[in-house]
């Protein structure tokens, strides 16, 4: 039987070229946020990491790492809860209480947890339901599909008038979620029908914005960066170019990509 390890590493923060190892190596190699990095765990300055079969390692080189790849198992989980989730949660300040909260609700309704785009989200047979984050005033948990859902209880939120699938509940405490903890296990039930039934949100076609000169300049003198940016979601897209466009003058349209930079790198919307 053919090995399956499970290998997860970031593009910008693993502290090697990633694509190597996809090179080297037969099975998928998952590359998106992986919760760790150096900014945060100046300890990894310097090292090689990522998660092997959910076990975050860390070694001194290249070569150990790639050692220790080739001598990985097939995968096998313990538990529902992702690895790369809990790391991410262990450098939560705000809403920490309540993104624990949601993620055990998300998880008692059986669907697969994941990182995306930097947040927790929960999916089914590889298909997004829920995703969970947090802002200032408030923590959401975002439907992919909310705008198809009954919403009996006439709490879900728009969040932008150019938002057409999507819909929010909002949040201020653990004592809130708790309240509402049976409505909100109800509305991800009915996401998951949605999801099992197969139906699709009507989208309306809009104009195709046009990227400022500042932002293509940007792209071709960091190709990171346009990875990272074409790596969000098309609402954050939309979201950064509709800011970045706003701008009269052009030093101020490039002052304001310089600006969000980091957030971009991030997988943060400008509203994030």
């Amino acid at each position: 039987m053919e090995k399956t390890p499970k290998i997860e590493v970031c593009l910008y923060c693993s502290g090697f070229d990633v694509n190597e190892l996809k090179n080297k190596v037969k099975v998928k190699v998952k590359i998106s946020c992986i919760g760790k990095c150096s900014k945060k765990n100046p300890e990894l300055n310097g090292k090689v990491y990522g998660f092997l079969n959910g076990e975050f390692t860390v070694c001194d080189t290249k070569e150990e790492f790639f050692a220790k790849v080739d001598k990985l198992d097939s995968y096998v989980s313990n538990s529902n809860k992702n690895p790369l989730v809990d790391a991410f949660l262990e450098h939560i300040e705000k809403w920490r209480d309540e993104h624990d909260k949601l993620r055990e609700l998300c998880l008692d309704c059986q669907l697969t947890e994941e990182l995306k785009w930097g947040q927790p989200c929960y999916t089914l047979n590889n298909n997004n339901i829920v995703i969970i984050g947090g802002f200032k005033n408030y923590i959401a948990l975002s439907f992919f599909k909310g705008s198809l859902l009954k919403d009996k209880g006439g709490i879900l939120v728009r969040q932008t008038e150019n938002v057409q699938a999507g819909r929010q509940l909002r949040f201020s405490s653990v004592k809130e979620i708790a309240e509402k903890e049976t409505m909100i296990k109800e509305y991800i039930g009915e996401a998951i029908e949605i999801e099992k039934a197969g139906l699709k949100v009507p989208v309306e076609k809009k104009p195709e914005l046009k990227i400022p000169d500042e932002l293509q300049a940007k792209f071709d003198e960091d190709p990171a960066f346009k990875s990272a940016f074409y790596a969000l979601t098309p609402g954050r897209q939309r979201g950064y170019i509709f800011h970045f466009t706003g701008a009269k003058q052009s030093v101020t349209r490039a002052s304001r990509i310089e600006k969000y930079t980091p957030k971009i790198f991030d997988g943060l919307g400008i509203d994030d």
